[in-house]
């Protein structure tokens, strides 16, 4: 395999050359160029656009002087502009180039991590995936302005969906008075869901799942924290009413034998994949994100959770750390075109108020999940502070963020002992001190 093509190098120069205005529209750089001549060249070029004077062959030669004589002289210029018999084809060579280039910065990279001596093979593991996402995010070549004409066809073609669809658009949250304040979960949105522990953060990210691969989603769950046996423990105990006590146990009645055995044979043709992998790095789960999207267009991520995921280089702190994996995962989101749904620990803080409900204040310290989420949905239970309270089994969700909408609280009844959540009639579309938007 060659790491450079010189006749895409030649092709490109000859067509500036033969209709300069093109200089104006690559966005390649003269460091791209693996020839040292090309890479000269192209750099006068360069030079003169940024000056605003005119990119001819007369100005190129003056600026290289001598130097144009190491690489042919004018006589090589003359021959790459004529060579080129058309610049249709402008786009085509600009795209060689770049990729070639980021095959060499790619080769660089791995050579100089391996000559770095990596004794840990997570780290040199991690490393990898990082140059593999900088490649692979520099390798797009999505256009960047698109017209409006263009723009508000498909604006007109989702509008029209919405309309005429006997069902609201996006992947159901875990019940329907959520699903009214949060809209749903929509492609291309980071979500979270945040709450202190043993509150209910995984029991409601897996009744949100059940509820999606029954909407004949894709979904997949990261499960950082728990190993997937005892989920499908939890799963099972939601989805057949038996206690989760006697699911780990295994002491099941003939009649709870019965609920497993056709609860299994209905969850088995479920599209839901969990990857239990301690430590995943943000890297790994990009890469496992991108690789299951390209067989299933209608994807749902779930994260459990957030802040055990590693950034996979070195920070100069945690809350750093945090930042860069929240920020990476809206870009997930967004390069896959899915929603992503990710758990969050909140801090002891809470509990030192007087009021427990947690509010957008306690992630401050988080990285930037208050600022890339595009919902931040909060979970509080009076009973767990409180065992005398009248609220028992109910847990309030309370949608502090919605960037495309409004927010409030969602009240839903919270079967613990089966891990399920049910909905109630009940829900406050204004709180207090809860703002709105973004």
């Amino acid at each position: 395999m060659e790491y450079f093509s010189l006749e895409a190098e030649q092709a490109v120069i000859g067509s500036v050359l033969k209709s300069p205005e093109l200089i104006y529209e690559t966005t390649l750089q003269p460091e791209q160029f693996y020839h040292g001549g090309h890479k000269a060249i192209f750099e006068q070029m360069v030079e003169l656009r940024d000056s605003e004077r005119k990119v001819d062959l007369v100005l190129i030669t003056a600026g290289l002087g001598g130097q144009l004589q190491e690489f042919g002289g004018t006589a090589y210029l003359l021959e790459m502009s004529r060579s080129v018999d058309t610049v249709a084809n402008f786009t085509d060579h600009e795209r060689i180039v770049r990729e070639k280039s980021l095959m060499r910065a790619g080769m660089r990279a791995i050579h100089e991590i391996y000559g770095a001596g990596y004794g840990n093979p997570s780290e040199f593991s991690a490393e990898l995936m990082i140059i593999a996402e900088t490649i692979s995010d520099q390798a797009r070549t999505k256009e960047g302005f698109v017209h409006i004409s263009k723009g508000l066809e498909s604006h007109y073609e989702q509008l029209q969906e919405k309309k005429y669809s006997k069902k609201s658009l996006g992947l159901s949250t875990a019940g329907k008075a959520l699903d009214k304040i949060t809209g749903k979960w929509q492609k291309q949105t980071l979500n979270i869901i945040a709450a202190r522990p043993s509150v209910g953060k995984t029991a409601m990210m897996l009744n949100n799942a059940r509820r999606n691969a029954g909407e004949k989603a894709t979904v997949a769950i990261f499960s950082l924290e728990q190993p997937q046996n005892q989920l499908y423990d939890r799963m099972i105990a939601a989805e057949c009413n038996i206690e989760g006590e006697r699911i780990k146990t295994g002491q099941l009645r003939d009649d709870e034998w019965e609920k497993y055995v056709i609860a299994y044979a209905e969850m088995v043709g479920l599209n839901l994949y969990i990857d239990d992998r301690p430590g995943l790095s943000i890297q790994e789960i990009r890469s496992a994100v991108r690789k299951l999207k390209k067989n299933n267009p209608e994807l749902i991520v779930y994260i459990d959770y957030l802040q055990l995921i590693s950034g996979g280089k070195k920070f100069d702190s945690r809350t750093l750390e945090v930042g860069y994996v929240s920020t990476s995962l809206k870009q997930m989101a967004r390069e896959n075109d899915c929603p992503v749904v990710a758990l969050a620990q909140l801090s002891r803080g809470v509990e030192q108020r007087q009021d427990k409900r947690p509010m957008l204040s306690d992630l401050r310290e988080s990285g930037n999940i208050e600022q890339d989420a595009d919902t931040i949905t909060f979970l509080y239970r009076d009973d767990y502070y409180d065992k005398n309270t009248e609220k028992q089994n109910i847990i309030e969700c309370i949608v502090a963020k919605n960037r495309n909408g409004g927010v409030g609280t969602a009240e839903m009844i919270n079967l613990k002992q089966y891990g399920k959540f049910l909905d109630l009639d009940i829900t406050h579309h204004e709180i207090p001190g809860v703002r709105k938007g973004a």
